[in-house]
């Protein structure tokens, strides 16, 4: 990471602080520090007081690292994941959204770690926790019969008590079991039939959290058929495919076109859903077969298209 940084410094100053800063809450984390060293940390990173909220917890740190009576923002929902602010007075400054995302979800893991619960839920989903130690978990949250595994941002508006925070290769990740969706996505859920089978469900809630976007802002692995098992062998390490890759080279507003028209039943549906001319979008339509090397509207290049793009956003 620091190595990164230095590079970073001389290519993109701002790109550098952003890793300092990740690179700062990640060793907090790692050392196991309280949510107080991280409220400190969100001050002395901003220069300005820092506030948190953690469950019926309210902390406050001075620039200087000193214990103050937090102000709370007013009109700030009640939610159960921990909340970071800033008293900034002069608007918001260069890194603040940065420093309040990863203080909370520095504080969100170290919740997790405090709580019972949520150890009980790290250990249900765990393939390599001992059977006696899973069914112990399933027994402390009651937990019988199927049950639906939700995957969601950590500093999303979520009620589930029985959660839990885990850290990835993806970042960090909210886990909640039980069937309430957090309301304001992205999510990804899976259900599990049985305990043996919690450790796949949360894999795949996992994997469907990856593949949501603004149009599908809730993705059921279920609902994926086929292709989740496609999700599961994506191996970041592999080389890339060429229809990936071709895919890849496209810009975010032709990705986004091209989406619209292959959930489409037509270039002239599509084009009313994308308020374009459909003889416009018809020469799109010729333009990226080109470029793609297939038809993203025939039955065989449809299927081509929905396997490269969604290796393309596991990427």
């Amino acid at each position: 990471m620091q190595e990164l940084a230095g590079r970073l410094k001389v290519l993109d100053p701002a790109a550098s602080e952003s890793v300092k800063i990740i690179g700062y809450f990640d060793s907090l984390v790692a050392g196991g520090a309280g949510a107080e060293s991280i409220v400190r940390a969100a001050a002395i990173l901003s220069g300005v007081p820092a506030g948190a909220r953690v469950g019926s917890r309210l902390i406050g740190i001075d620039v200087d690292g000193g214990r103050t009576a937090p102000h709370e923002p007013e009109g700030a929902d009640a939610v159960d994941a921990p909340r970071v602010w800033l008293d900034r007075r002069d608007g918001p400054g260069l890194n603040d959204a940065m420093i309040v995302d990863r203080a909370q979800v520095a504080l969100s893991i170290i919740v997790a770690r405090a709580d019972p619960t949520m150890s009980a839920v790290e250990t249900v989903i765990d393939a390599a926790a001992s059977r006696v130690d899973r069914e112990a978990a399933a027994h402390r949250l009651r937990l019988s019969g199927a049950v639906r595994v939700v995957a969601a941002p950590p500093i999303s508006r979520h009620s589930h008590r029985a959660s839990t925070v885990l850290a990835s290769n993806e970042g960090a990740v909210w886990i909640g079991l039980g069937d309430v969706i957090p309301a304001d996505g992205p999510v990804g859920t899976s259900v599990a039939q049985d305990l043996d089978d919690l450790p796949r469900a949360c894999a795949d809630a996992r994997l469907a959290l990856r593949l949501a976007d603004d149009r599908h802002r809730v993705i059921d692995a279920l609902d994926l058929g086929v292709l989740i098992v496609l999700a599961r062998s994506f191996d970041a390490s592999a080389p890339q495919h060429p229809d990936v890759a071709a895919l890849g080279a496209l810009d975010a507003r032709a990705l986004n076109a091209l989406d619209v028209v292959v959930d489409s039943e037509s270039i002239r549906a599509a084009a009313t859903r994308l308020s374009m001319h459909h003889s416009s979008l018809q020469a799109r339509h010729e333009t990226w077969t080109r470029q793609l090397g297939y038809d993203p509207l025939s039955p065989r290049g449809r299927a081509r298209f929905l396997a490269a793009r969604l290796l393309l956003r596991l990427q």
